[in-house]
């Protein structure tokens, strides 16, 4: 069959949803599957990005790049390119095609935080999201706390939601040893001897905010500092400067967006890598820095319990006390911390963007019966 991928968000960040299309499009195409894959993308200069790959066929239609993009550009390009089924590997699908129709529920957090968010992404959410579930023929969640959570505030029958995990990629997270390569990234970021990690793009359901609250208490006594990797700019350097503590500035290191081939190095070297966001809908940084052999603190809630299962420390991330105190437990007991580390080596080897990619394919492949029209909502 042919299977049309939208592909509007390619060029955004190089945060969770980037990684995850990229990898489970890797792997998608190299299954050995029968199957034709098409596309879509909003900008013409990505043709070619695929080129060498037999099975892809590569297209482009420049209509807008949000909600217009998706509602007519993807079915047009569906239309004319003759796809079987439509696969978003973000969330949105077009309503005005009857073809079967796939997206990825990365996260719930608009209906279960809904505070950390501005008014308009609010009402986007809780009214648009809904129609989008009605309307796919299956989605995918990446885990069953964000299935749950989906179900409970959209109304949606169970049946249409399907987990399949998140992965990692196994050839470059691992525990680095090297000294030299050691070296040569602790001189590239100007990294300190001994550091907290954290990596992600900054906004409020992180809890920025109440780790840098945490840290402060714990920075001095323990001689720390906290390394940041991620989105630092716009909006970002906003919620920064509104959580900004004069006491610990010259304790918090950001350095930006970290290419994945330095990203191991890093959580190798760290003495612990915190992440007790509000809300993860999965949080491939957990297993990460699990295979590289990090120890991990995160949250009790959403869905890093069901990630780690008892390879990390749990923390209420709306608490600043259990958050430091947490982060003590782990620096000041090596039993704790080597304890974490097998147990975290031992969780990470359940996850694989291969496992991922097969499990996709296999749900595009049960759906191809079109949707009747009865299914389509009318907005």
């Amino acid at each position: 069959m042919k299977i049309g991928v939208m592909l509007r968000h390619y060029r955004q960040h190089a945060g969770g949803v980037k990684v995850y299309t990229e990898r489970v499009l890797e792997q998608l195409l190299v299954l050995g599957n029968p199957h034709q894959f098409v596309f879509m993308y909003a900008d013409h200069d990505l043709i070619g990005t695929y080129a060498g790959y037999p099975n892809v066929v590569e297209v482009a239609l420049p209509l807008g790049r949000g909600v217009l993009w998706d509602q007519l550009a993807a079915p047009i390009l569906a239309h004319w390119y003759g796809v079987d089924v439509l696969f978003n590997p973000k969330f949105a699908v077009p309503f005005l095609t009857r073809k079967p129709k796939v997206f990825v529920q990365h996260g719930s957090e608009w209906f279960v935080i809904p505070e950390a968010f501005a008014w308009y992404d609010r009402i986007y959410t809780r009214n648009v999201v809904p129609w989008y579930c009605r309307a796919a023929t299956r989605i995918l969640t990446v885990s069953n706390r964000v299935k749950a959570d989906a179900v409970e505030f959209t109304g949606v029958a169970p049946e249409k939601f399907v987990t399949v995990y998140n992965g990692f990629d196994h050839a470059r997270f691992y525990p680095v040893t090297d000294p030299e390569r050691r070296a040569e990234v602790r001189s590239r970021y100007q990294l300190p001897k001994r550091y907290l990690f954290w990596a992600g793009q900054i906004y409020p359901p992180k809890n920025v905010e109440r780790i840098l609250a945490a840290f402060t208490r714990v920075c001095s006594e323990l001689d720390l500092t906290l390394v940041m990797a991620g989105e630092t700019y716009g909006r970002a350097m906003r919620e920064l400067s509104a959580a900004a503590r004069p006491e610990i500035s010259d304790r918090v290191l950001f350095t930006g967006w970290v290419p994945h081939e330095d990203m191991a190095t890093m959580y190798s070297m760290a003495e612990l890598f915190v992440f007790p966001s509000l809300y993860e809908g999965f949080g491939i940084p957990l297993i990460e820095a699990m295979a590289c052999g990090c120890p991990v603190l995160t949250a009790n809630t959403g869905s890093p319990p069901e990630v780690v299962r008892n390879a990390a420390v749990l923390v209420d991330p709306l608490s600043v006390d259990q958050i430091a105190d947490g982060i003590r437990q782990v620096l000041t007991s090596a039993e704790l911390r080597s304890a974490l580390v097998e147990r975290g080596l031992e969780r990470a080897r359940d996850f694989g963007w291969d496992r991922c990619a097969r499990e996709v394919l296999t749900a595009l492949e049960g759906c191809i019966t079109p949707l009747p029209i009865s299914a389509i909502p009318t907005p």
